[in-house]
């Protein structure tokens, strides 16, 4: 009886019309994709004259979907602003903002004992006036780099927030 059941299985299997497969969507990701801002550090090298040079600043950048952020181009000019300009910025227990070229100021709120958390754990929150974010740890990983013949800036995430 064990053999006719899998006889018939088999035959089934063998003569069975293949299912067709949708094509995917592309474009699907994306209406489920959400905006994003980081907050980020970047380092800065000049390396044409010795001494070689070096400068660290925080700036705060926002891509309109997180999947633009996530293939290493950096955001537009209108949507990055500084933070600081001569150094890292202390990004916890206080409330580090900028003003954007388009008038918008995203303020964060990191709490301070947020780099002892595990990655990816809630952090704080931000603000930029029309909706609240939560802020999570970041792993510090690369968002982008831009360069020149004899410089560069390198920029990586230390959080990211995405909309309440």
């Amino acid at each position: 009886m064990k053999s006719f059941a899998a006889l018939t299985f088999l035959l089934a299997l063998a003569t069975a019309s293949p299912v067709e497969v949708m094509p995917r969507d592309e474009g699907a990701l994306e209406k489920r994709d959400t905006e994003i801002v980081y907050l980020s550090n970047c380092k800065h090298v000049v390396s044409c004259c010795p001494p070689l040079a070096e400068t660290h600043t925080s700036h705060i950048f926002y891509y309109a979907n997180s999947a633009s952020s996530q293939n290493g181009n950096a955001p537009s000019n209108d949507n990055q602003c500084t933070v600081s300009g001569d150094n890292y910025a202390w990004w916890e227990n206080g409330s580090p903002h900028c003003s954007f070229p388009t008038g918008v100021t995203f303020t964060a709120h990191i709490d301070a004992d947020a780099q002892s958390r595990p990655l990816y754990s809630w952090a704080g929150w931000g603000s930029n006036g029309y909706k609240n974010w939560n802020c999570y740890k970041d792993n510090g990983r690369q968002l982008f780099t831009t360069s020149g013949p004899e410089w560069s800036e390198t920029c990586t995430s230390v959080y990211y927030c995405i909309p309440q």
